[in-house]
């Protein structure tokens, strides 16, 4: 079966949607993942198939408008993404109608907001998919986008309606697209997103239940089985990053990957300063934050562009990190004490919630960052025994999990009773 799986975003949005590829692939299926070009040597080095959208979040995001867009709550990200988006959003939706015309079925990241008109006019089997659990209503937990929880059931379930006011700057575009290109009537905001043709759609989230809790009232609508882990491919480690990892203890990694620090010299120093006054070593992953690390650098610092989570964290006292979902589960996995130092989106959820489960020191938001507060948390990762044994009991419940297999087994069955 020919199954396009559509998603946009950084590579938190896209790295799930390669195993769960790679999972169906090994079914028998035909998959091609539809996503931005930059992902294109990723994607094919795992050998799953790939189509190219014209959508560069990653350089959106780097940019000066995309940085103060980021660091807007949710209604002020709304009323800049139609001025910043507005021109890649029309490329988008035709990139994904003709990398998709030929599919048996589609998967879909909601923000590949084509997902839904596309399967509507092809009227082909289609699921809604997602790393966070960030779709389905439920009265369990908060919707995740929020930066703030509620305790009430009833505002809680609510609150995933907001959803679909999140594309209201771009519904006169949507609509003239579906008429335009796909011969489809308008859609109302108001319209069920979750119901297609008659038909429900099923949700897939990349998720362990071990971390959030499984609402029954989901029933055989949503599958949450577990994270969906990349195991990655071979890789050799340069002999630098070997030599350090081998020449003393285990050291804290730090890592905000492509998340851009408004004073990325500032936390590197203060980062810097904290690791010498702890005496740990240290491991500074600087991605795409714009840290970077020049002259004379500490002994028990090693700074490196980026390396494999799979490989890297196990061999970690501790991390801090900017709150993604991937990178999250990938420390939750390695069993190590996190703090999270949370941007925006669903990172003060996951910030929250690893504390809560206490596997988390407290969050330190870049604006309240200090080298008193890197200090105070590293020495918690490295000394609390609270936060080790939380870790390494939580790693083992979801080392036992098989989040892709299980949700191959879902999407098969959904597929079966389709048709």
């Amino acid at each position: 079966m020919k199954i396009k799986l559509l998603t946009i975003g950084t590579r938190g949005d896209v790295q799930p949607f390669i195993a769960l590829a790679r999972g169906l692939q090994n079914n028998g299926h035909d998959v091609v993942i539809c996503t931005s070009q930059d992902f294109e040597g990723f994607i094919r080095g795992h050998g799953v198939g790939f189509a190219p959208i014209r959508a560069n979040m990653l350089k959106l995001a780097q940019s000066v408008e995309g940085k103060r867009m980021l660091g807007s709550n949710p209604f002020e990200i709304m009323k800049q993404m139609k001025e910043l988006i507005h021109p890649m959003m029309q490329q988008m939706l035709d990139d994904l109608w003709t990398a998709s015309q030929d599919a048996d079925g589609l998967i879909y990241h909601p923000k590949a907001f084509a997902g839904y008109d596309i399967a509507q006019k092809l009227n082909i089997p289609v699921f809604a998919a997602h790393p966070i659990p960030i779709i389905a209503p439920t009265g369990t937990f908060t919707n995740p986008i929020l930066p703030f929880s509620f305790r009430n059931r009833w505002l809680n379930e609510k609150s995933y309606h907001l959803n679909r006011f999140m594309l209201l700057s771009f519904k006169t575009l949507m609509n003239t697209w579906r008429s335009e290109t796909l011969h489809l009537p308008p859609r109302s905001v108001f319209s069920d997103d979750l119901c297609v043709n008659g038909r429900e759609i099923p949700v897939l989230y990349g998720c362990s239940p071990s971390v959030m809790p499984f609402d029954p009232k989901w029933k055989d609508r949503v599958c949450m089985e577990g994270f969906w882990f990349l195991e990655d491919m071979d890789w050799d480690p340069p002999k630098e990053l070997e030599s350090f990892i081998a020449s003393g203890s285990p050291p804290i990694i730090i890592s905000f990957s492509s998340m851009p620090l408004k004073q990325p010299d500032h936390v590197l120093q203060m980062t810097m300063e904290a690791l010498q006054r702890t005496g740990q070593r240290g491991i500074i992953l600087v991605g795409w934050s714009g840290m970077q690390a020049f002259g004379d650098v500490p002994e028990n610092i090693l700074s490196i562009q980026e390396a494999p989570h799979t490989w890297l964290f196990p061999r970690a006292v501790g991390v801090i990190h900017h709150g993604g979902a991937g990178t999250t589960a990938a420390v939750l996995k390695a069993g190590k004490p996190m703090t999270i130092s949370p941007f925006h989106a669903d990172q003060p959820f996951w910030a929250r919630r690893m504390y809560e489960l206490g596997v988390s020191t407290k969050p330190i938001p870049e604006k309240s960052m200090s080298v008193e507060g890197l200090v105070e948390r590293i020495a918690a990762l490295t000394s609390q025994s609270s936060l080790r044994v939380n870790s390494t009991a939580l790693s083992e419940k979801i080392r036992t999990e098989r989040g892709v297999d299980r949700t191959v087994e879902f999407i098969e069955r959904r597929l079966h009773n389709h048709f």
